[in-house]
């Protein structure tokens, strides 16, 4: 006959209630009484049968305590206290300072790439200028050897290119076309600044590369370009250098050295 103890542990049993160690001891017995094995067979029937239809019991007092020992003491609940909701009213007005913000790099950073952009583009108009003055002196030049090719002084020209001296007019640029037979020659000049009235330029011709001697004064047009026929005031045994000085109106009979502006040769 199965006491009342083993008859708990086929419930428990039937139940899934029973800890490892109890399951384990339980199998065996199991295996050793079939008149146990016949009971959990039964109970197992009856539970599956009754499963989700049954009333519900009240289990007996030694049952109740065997399963509750298998579960989990429940955790103390902490309540914690509830904190005063406050609306964010904050919220728009941060939201509206980040777009701000964000409107104001914007509008820096635009303002940055224009000013680059406008840079960029005097940088371009200036090379423009530049090669549009030295097409026009080389088409200058040009329609001089082709008058001089006709003349048939051509042959007698000595060409001699000036560069500019000058850091606030770089660009400067002039050729000087000099036949020494005839002791005269032609001056272009392109890109000089323009003087005030008190003031000339005066162009020197080198004889031998070191005794300047005066060739005349000129001025430019509001351009910066010039063209003038020239004869030297005295005789150029061999014209080394040809030189352009600022002076004072009218011109000196020496050079001054310090307001040279263009020079080649």
């Amino acid at each position: 006959m199965i006491d009342e103890k083993m008859q708990e542990q086929a419930s428990l049993h039937v139940l899934g209630a029973l800890s490892k160690e109890e399951a384990y001891e339980f199998k065996k017995a199991l295996q050793a009484d079939p008149e146990l094995k016949e009971f959990v067979s039964r109970l197992s029937t009856a539970t599956g049968a009754l499963a989700g239809t049954a009333p519900a019991v009240e289990p007996p007092p030694q049952l109740r305590a065997k399963i509750l020992a298998q579960v989990a003491p429940p955790q103390k609940v902490v309540e914690l206290p509830l904190r005063e909701f406050r609306p964010l009213f904050w919220l728009p007005w941060g939201l509206a300072t980040c777009a701000a913000l964000l409107c104001l790099v914007f509008i820096l950073e635009d303002g940055r790439l224009q000013k680059q952009i406008g840079a960029q583009a005097q940088q371009i108009n200036d090379l423009t200028q530049f090669a549009q003055s030295l097409q026009a002196a080389t088409n200058d030049l040009h329609a001089m050897v082709l008058a001089l090719r006709e003349t048939n002084r051509l042959a007698n020209l000595q060409i001699t290119m000036l560069n500019s001296l000058l850091s606030d007019a770089p660009k400067a640029v002039a050729v000087s076309l000099w036949d020494n037979q005839k002791q005269d020659g032609l001056f272009v000049v392109q890109n000089l600044k323009t003087l005030p009235p008190d003031r000339d330029y005066q162009l020197w011709v080198l004889d031998n590369g070191t005794t300047p001697v005066d060739a005349g004064v000129f001025q430019v047009n509001d351009a910066g370009s010039g063209r003038v026929e020239f004869k030297a005031r005295h005789l150029i045994k061999v014209a080394g250098k040809f030189a352009v000085t600022e002076e004072v109106k009218g011109g000196v009979a020496s050079p001054t050295l310090k307001n040279m502006v263009l020079l080649g040769g």
